[in-house]
């Protein structure tokens, strides 16, 4: 019988493993359809471009904005200008193109794995392609952003519905390609420092034949920050591991905040961040190799580097992995970065070193002894480094409260903070997050160089709470108890042991699960009289007793791609239509705009909102100009139809902001 039992569970382990292998098959396949399609639409883009190139010039704004960035760079030649105009008349045609054709951008967005697939790394070192990323550039400057666009390490960026692109291959000019060694155009050494006299391979020794470049070495009037991206539906490695090789531009009169930088984030299902690394070009960090080229350029360059993010605190949770590159403000100069081996993969020493705090979840300590409250983790120093110091803050709103500066204890990989219950003060109240901090110092041939590592808990709920204490009963009536988080987005919560009774006013929402009011309580909830969730509120009530876990529940267990497509609505095109097109100028505007046709007249106006609804109808005289006041408008995109004098509509959209 035993044998019999045995050899039944091994076939059924046998089943399932090609189930999912089967699966997984399919799921590559039909990424690689995806793929292929955005292949095609890149060449609808490029026959875009070209047929439409002659029939648009760049508005007035973005062309001075153009100017004034080359200005901040150094002198530049016409030959310079003239190409900085073509790369932002390229970007805004691009733009025009996925406005006209918004489902063309669903090929561009990766789909997740199955649920019986999610536990597989998939594709971690890009030999089935590129299945399972996307990837999004945008080149500035823009209209209305000038310098502010540029923030560094803590620079934005977000997957819209113009900025997706999908990799060419082995295309070196292209913002992203995919380095194949079987395919034409493979060049084993990265091409700018082959120029140099240097050879960095193109793929990892670990890698197989293929890996991903992002951004390239064009630079002027573009100021690329490129962006690949990859939803994990589970995480199931309390590590993610990567190998990368850095390329980067360095002017040396030039501040730290404007060089080029390499990011890489995690983030969990409700987008905060997990942990990151975030590297600047700087020759005095001994992570570069520093080729001076003249007394305005050097080139700096890794080697292939291991490197890893700690994401133990949502482990068996989604998760999503960001590796973001940019070019210098200013332009000239630019970033780019080779990656290869993502998760699957682990590295022998992690060379930026790593930090990871133990997860802590402790709801209502008692504040009446001195027992303190233990937050311990495990460290790694970068290669070559010495622990400088481990400190310890405790946040409450992102905002320090308190701050430990040594650990109670510290072993050569391990640290220990006694928090003690008075560092929250007298009568604290909230949510309370810890943060560790680890400094580093590397001697490298410029002096000693600081590494600097954090690691912030991002368990689902805070680290610490205050929050009601779980009292027997409670009685919420308004208004004095309405709750409203509108103007700082978290979950708001009421729990007791016994009972809740509410007859209050709940306005809370912004469209983000999760973002709502939970009531627990072990017996019931009961909405009286004058309780009321106001429309576009979130709430949610079930018996659940005194827990440390507010998990807002709704009705589908699944969680969508956190890193979502913004909608088309935001988009300006900085573009202005010639010939028997017309021109609405300004485009943004706020007030008044003016109509131009050229060598043609018309008779009738009509705008309408973005969803077909009429704004405004009026027949004029024959002109080929006319003004609107649409400073009344809602904020957001209009459509504007003209009857010309050969009775041709014409159309174009107008952004109201």
């Amino acid at each position: 019988m035993y044998k019999i039992v045995k050899i039944v569970l091994l076939s059924c382990f046998v089943f399932n493993s090609a189930t999912v292998s089967a699966q997984l098959d399919q799921y590559l396949a039909a990424e690689n359809q995806r793929i292929s399609i955005s292949q095609q639409t890149e060449i609808e883009i490029q026959r875009f471009v070209n047929d439409n190139f002659k029939n648009y010039k760049l508005s007035k704004e973005v062309t001075e904005e153009v100017i004034k960035h080359l200005k901040e760079e150094e002198e530049f030649t016409e030959e310079e200008f003239q190409k900085a105009l073509i790369n932002t008349k390229v970007y805004e045609l691009r733009k025009l193109f996925f406005l006209e054709n918004p489902g063309k951008r669903d090929g561009y967005v990766a789909k997740p794995p199955p649920p019986t697939a999610m536990q597989t790394c998939t594709n971690g070192d890009f030999e089935s392609n590129t299945a399972g990323y996307s990837f999004w550039s945008d080149a500035y400057p823009q209209p209305a952003t000038g310098t502010g666009f540029f923030q560094s390490c803590s620079m934005p960026t977000t997957a819209t519905a113009t900025n997706l692109v999908t990799p060419g291959i082995n295309n070196f000019a292209s913002t992203i390609t995919l380095i194949d060694s079987g395919s034409p155009g493979y060049q084993q050494f990265d091409p700018t420092l082959a120029g140099l006299g240097v050879n960095i391979p193109t793929i990892n020794s670990n890698g197989g034949n293929k890996s991903i470049k992002l951004n390239n070495s064009n630079g002027f009037g573009s100021s690329d920050v490129t962006t690949m991206s990859r939803y994990f539906p589970v995480i199931n490695q309390s590590t993610i591991d990567f190998n990368f090789s850095l390329i980067m531009d360095n002017k040396p009169a030039h501040g730290q905040p404007i060089q080029p930088f390499f990011r890489v984030r995690v983030y969990d299902q409700f987008n905060n961040i997990v942990d990151e690394i975030c590297i600047i070009a700087n020759p005095d960090n001994c992570l570069f190799n520093t080729l001076v080229i003249g007394s305005n350029r050097r080139v700096l360059y890794t080697n292939w580097i291991c490197a890893r993010l700690n994401v133990q605190d949502i482990l068996n949770q989604p998760g999503t992995i960001e590796f973001t590159v940019s070019d210098c403000e200013p332009s000239a100069h630019f970033g780019t970065v080779y990656i290869d081996n993502i998760c699957g993969f682990t590295c022998a020493v992690p060379q930026l070193g790593a930090l990871s705090t133990d997860p802590t979840n402790i709801n209502c300590p008692d504040m009446t002894g001195t027992t303190p409250i233990q937050v311990c983790g495990t460290y790694q120093p970068p290669v070559n480094a010495v622990v400088n110091s481990i400190s310890l803050n405790v946040l409450q709103n992102n905002i320090v409260i308190g701050t430990i500066a040594v650990p109670t204890t510290l072993t050569a990989t391990t640290y220990c903070f006694n928090v003690n219950p008075s560092l929250f003060g007298a009568n604290p109240t909230g949510d309370f997050e810890f943060q560790v901090n680890g400094s580093f110092n590397v001697n490298c041939p410029a002096g000693t160089f600081v590494y600097d590592i954090s690691d912030n808990s991002a368990n689902v709920g805070p680290d610490l709470t205050f929050d009601n204490c779980c009292e027997p009963i409670l009685t919420l009536t308004s208004p004095v108890d309405d709750l409203n988080n509108l103007a700082a987005v978290n979950l708001t919560k009421k729990e007791r042991s016994d009972w809740i009774k509410a007859a209050n006013i709940v306005s809370v929402g912004d469209n983000a699960i999760g973002n709502g009011v939970v009531y627990h309580a072990a017996n019931y909830v009961e909405l009286n009289p004058g309780f009321e969730a106001v429309l576009g509120s979130q709430f949610a009530a079930y018996p659940e007793g005194c827990t440390t876990n507010f998990v807002y529940r709704t009705p589908s267990e699944t969680h969508p791609e956190i890193r979502t497509i913004a909608s088309s609505d935001d988009t300006v095109i900085n573009l202005i239509k010639l010939a028997n097109g017309f021109a609405i100028i300004p485009n943004p505007s706020s007030s008044t705009i003016e109509i131009v046709m050229k060598n043609a007249q018309f008779n009738k106006v009509n705008v309408t909102s973005i969803d077909g609804k009429t704004v405004l109808e009026r027949t004029i005289e024959m002109t080929d100009k006319t003004q609107l006041d649409v400073s009344r408008y809602a904020n957001g995109v209009y459509i504007i139809n003209i009857t010309s004098d050969d009775g041709r509509i014409h159309t174009e959209k107008l952004v109201k902001n």
